[in-house]
């Protein structure tokens, strides 16, 4: 699952009665994070278990956290098409969604509405909440957060202005003022199996890094990937990363990896070639008369070039013979097909032979078959 914490302590771990135990409470809930109360209890259980009394003491950030990765899980299965966002309007309260969308973070978003519109590629719609979600940095641990409510907001004149934030699935005591230009941004996205694509080397990505103490949200971009087969259990590719707030690196899965909403896009341009892709394949292999028409423009645009070639190296070539013979010829008499035979014939000699001088190779052509039959044509005519 990637390299030990940088502190060189065994990474946390869940064990499986209480992941089933959490995944209960998540069933009770409706998918709902739990409130401050149950998260607290929960840890505290697991903290006086047989396997953890005495050794590790469980806190209730894990559990959150915990509860965090599994909502996500569920809520990306029962996602949309990628690339096909549907974005509402974010419902009117105002306590807690006007004021915000007034700051200067978005200028030119003077309502709901047009704050939507301004950032296409903000939100994924889910079939549980379509409306736009946010995360905040927290200034205690440097970590993120998935925000609940916006409850104030303030203008400081030394700097930028400052919301505060209730963190979800934390009280009021957590709640925390924050830089609304630097540490709030639309909510990371986490990642299906088919979507590991999209990440690649370079990316600025939120990742889960577990410790021995705390597993938390940290910034971190991405420096390679190792593409895997995919199997039965999904995605099996790694990426090696590097946090930002302390510079440590770590082999990660896909699950640990949330990407930013910018890079939509490619996942729009991805699911275009897909579905792009089968049709080609189906009018190519069902129209045989398709691949005969390609076939005839092909001849059709390579001969009137090798006809060009042959004329351009005639005119250019002296030969006595054809000036005292062929004026005498009328254009029109000519017979165009024996000529235009003659003249491919011209060309592929001339392509062929990459030994032999053009000039040559034209001087004997035209001397030993055109102007006998131009010679005899003329003869003809006047007799």
């Amino acid at each position: 699952m990637g390299r030990p914490p940088s502190n060189g302590g065994p990474a946390f771990r869940f064990t499986q009665p209480e992941v089933s135990e959490m995944e209960a409470i998540l069933q009770e809930h409706n998918n709902a994070m739990p409130s401050r109360d149950v998260l607290t209890a929960l840890a505290e259980k697991f903290s006086e278990s047989q396997d953890r009394k005495g050794k590790i003491s469980v806190q209730m950030k894990q559990v959150w956290n915990w509860f965090q990765n599994k909502r996500y899980a569920i809520r990306a299965k029962s996602s949309k098409t990628p690339g096909k966002l549907n974005i509402t309007p974010m419902p009117r309260d105002d306590y807690n969604s006007t004021p915000i969308r007034s700051m200067p973070q978005q200028p030119t978003a003077a309502s709901i509405p047009a704050a939507s519109a301004t950032v296409p590629t903000a939100v994924k719609a889910t079939t549980e909440n379509s409306v736009m979600e946010f995360e905040a940095k927290s200034g205690r641990d440097g970590a993120w957060y998935d925000v609940a409510t916006f409850l104030s907001h303030r203008y400081l004149e030394t700097s930028d202005p400052e919301v505060l934030v209730r963190f979800a699935g934390f009280g009021p005591e957590e709640d925390e003022w924050i830089n609304i230009r630097k540490h709030v941004r639309p909510r990371s996205l986490p990642c299906e199996s088919s979507e590991c694509v999209v990440v690649i080397p370079g990316d600025l990505i939120l990742c889960f890094q577990e410790g021995k103490e705390q597993a938390l949200y940290f910034d971190a971009h991405v420096l390679d990937a190792q593409r895997r087969r995919h199997d039965v259990r999904g995605c099996r590719c790694r990426f090696l990363v590097r946090y930002d707030h302390d510079q440590s690196e770590e082999i990660v899965p896909l699950r640990k990896i949330c990407r930013r909403p910018e890079t939509d896009y490619r996942l729009q341009q991805l699911h275009a070639v897909n579905e792009a892709a089968p049709v080609d394949q189906q009018k190519t292999g069902m129209d045989p008369a398709a691949n005969v028409n390609a076939v005839r423009a092909t001849t059709t645009e390579t001969v009137p070039k090798q006809l060009i070639a042959a004329n351009i190296h005639m005119e250019t070539t002296p030969v006595p013979v054809v000036q005292t013979n062929v004026p005498q010829q009328p254009p029109q008499s000519m017979d165009m097909d024996v000529d235009q035979k003659k003249a491919e014939t011209i060309a592929d000699v001339q392509a062929g032979n990459s030994i032999i001088t053009p000039g040559s190779v034209v001087t004997n052509i035209i001397t030993t078959s055109s102007v006998p039959e131009v010679f005899s044509q003329t003869q003809n005519m006047v007799e």
